[in-house]
């Protein structure tokens, strides 16, 4: 297949290479062809024809599945920018990507709007029309897949600016990071890759499209690959059903995909699947085990971000607990706080830089000196910890996420492994907050699982079977949910910006009891 240069292009290939073979669809929905996809695609890039052109912005707000991928493929299709807002994203947030990426535009389904009403609010105090996809609302004009007339593409470039994707970059603060044609398609040709991907493969994805697992190491892998992609909900309870019903035979996951599947009681069904590997993380070598041993299913582990994709994955001879070995595409150093090599095998911050063009964000808009601190001499401050041993990756978490306690470095995410592995606690996370003895204590945040009571005392003790004296925390509390960041990751920082909540478990305070 000719390597494309656009998201648009990557579609229109496809569909002329297989027309009628099916490329997506939500389970329970209807399935939706290669060539249908693109056809609706063009229908929808002539409704929106009037008010959006080539380097327009349209802000976004949908489900993932065949809308969200036939909307993604016109705008693309016109030469605009995508600006795809995530559920729950705070309302002054939205107003300032908008203003600062001057949208033009903004597209939603109808259930975004009647879960987030202030969108059409937002559009209307820019100044920007709003329409619906995908279902009607409220009389708003809707972006139609109806046939009528149909613009030429615009001939994008791997250069051409695509997406603005919410992150929180190298702080905890969400950004627009824009990101060019060239950073989504390089991160799905490694992907396919990676994991071998061809025809037969048929794929599963539960994220959010408004995040770049969905559409960059998923959508657009099955597109160049000829897999199909089937999208879904996360649930513990029907994942496996869903599995065999649907015949996947991969998965995208995030580490904590795999602690709530390994949460739920064994049964003999946790074999009866086609799944052969899972892309993602990260994973502990623990769970790397548990998983093969369990599922039967082989673990590709990646280190990626928003503004890059995947700088290190690993193909069909996986290390237990590595993040993949460094892609042709990246140069990777490990450095210390003043940007010096770390010794061999030494954890230290993670820089990356690209031996190519079109491979890292070009801004996070409107925010100059924050895209400014997060290049140093030509490298990109990824804000991620690791060390490399023998060629492989291993990550360590994030900078601004360590621990010092007591002269001690302590791990926050092994913090929140061992958590997790309790029966009874559903999410973790482990952060400092001050100690009248400098440097920092412990708290660990947790949720419980399926209702379930959780013992802050008996917590700790299975805690400390699996972590070293000075990293069981100190402090406990009990959350109804965690933090997440405009991309669904863990919020350390809103945590440690919160302190210690009144009424959190001190053990200390409760060693004689």
């Amino acid at each position: 297949m000719i390597a494309p240069t656009s998201w648009a292009e990557a579609v229109e290939l496809r569909a002329q290479a297989d027309a009628d073979g099916e490329v997506v669809r939500r389970v329970g929905g209807p399935s939706i062809s290669a060539g249908r996809l693109f056809e609706d695609a063009l229908a929808m890039a002539g409704s929106m024809a009037a008010v959006v052109g080539a380097g327009s912005v349209v802000a976004t707000a949908c489900s993932s599945g065949p809308a969200a991928a036939t909307l993604t493929t016109a705008i693309s299709w016109l030469g605009a920018i995508e600006l795809p807002i995530p559920t729950a994203l705070d309302p002054d947030v939205a107003r300032q990507l908008f203003t600062v990426g001057d949208a033009s535009l903004v597209v939603a389904s109808p259930a975004r709007l009647a879960m987030e009403p202030h969108l059409i609010r937002l559009a209307e105090s820019v100044g920007v029309a709003a329409m619906t996809v995908d279902g009607h609302f409220d009389g708003l004009a809707a972006v139609t897949d109806k046939a009528g007339t149909t613009p030429s593409r615009h001939r994008s470039t791997a250069g051409d600016p695509a997406t603005i994707m919410v992150t929180s970059g190298t702080g905890g603060r969400p950004k627009g990071a824009l990101l060019c044609n060239g950073v989504g398609l390089g991160q799905a040709r490694r992907v396919c890759h990676a994991m071998d991907y061809g025809s037969d493969d048929v794929l599963l994805n539960v994220f959010p499209w408004q995040h770049v697992n969905a559409r960059h190491a998923a959508f657009l892998p099955a597109v160049m690959s000829g897999a199909r992609l089937v999208v879904d909900d996360f649930s513990a309870r029907r994942f496996w059903r869903t599995a065999r019903e649907e015949n996947i035979t991969a998965f995208n996951f995030m580490g904590a995909v795999f602690a709530i599947l390994l949460r739920s009681p064994a049964t003999e069904a946790d074999r009866a699947h086609s799944i052969s590997r899972a892309y993602g993380g990260p994973a502990p070598e623990w769970m790397f085990h548990s998983v093969a041993d369990r599922f039967d299913v082989e673990i590709r582990q990646a280190y990626a971000s928003t503004e890059l994709g995947d700088v290190a994955t690993t193909g069909a001879a996986p290390n237990a607990g590595a993040a993949g070995r460094v892609v042709d595409d990246y140069r990777l150093r490990v450095v210390d706080d003043d940007g010096r090599p770390v010794d061999y095998g030494k954890v230290g911050s993670l820089e990356v830089r690209p031996r190519g063009e079109n491979l890292t964000f070009t801004e996070y808009i409107g925010e100059p000196e924050i895209t400014r601190r997060a290049w140093r001499d030509g490298w990109f401050v990824t804000g991620d910890r690791g060390r490399l041993v023998d060629g492989w990756l291993y990550y360590e978490g994030r900078t601004a996420d360590t621990i010092r306690r007591r002269g001690l470095t302590v791990d926050a995410e092994r913090v929140e492994w061992v958590a997790s592995g309790h029966p009874d606690v559903a999410e973790a996370a482990a952060v400092g907050v001050p100690s009248e003895l400098t440097e920092d204590e412990v708290l660990l945040a947790v949720v419980p699982y399926d209702g379930r009571r959780i013992h802050p005392h008996e917590l700790l003790r299975y805690c400390a079977q699996e972590l070293p004296r000075h990293a069981v925390p100190r402090y406990v509390t009990v959350e109804t949910a965690l933090p997440t960041t405009a991309s669904k990751k863990l919020n350390r920082r809103a945590l440690r910006d919160r302190g210690i909540p009144t009424g959190a478990f001190d053990a200390e305070a409760h060693q004689h009891d």
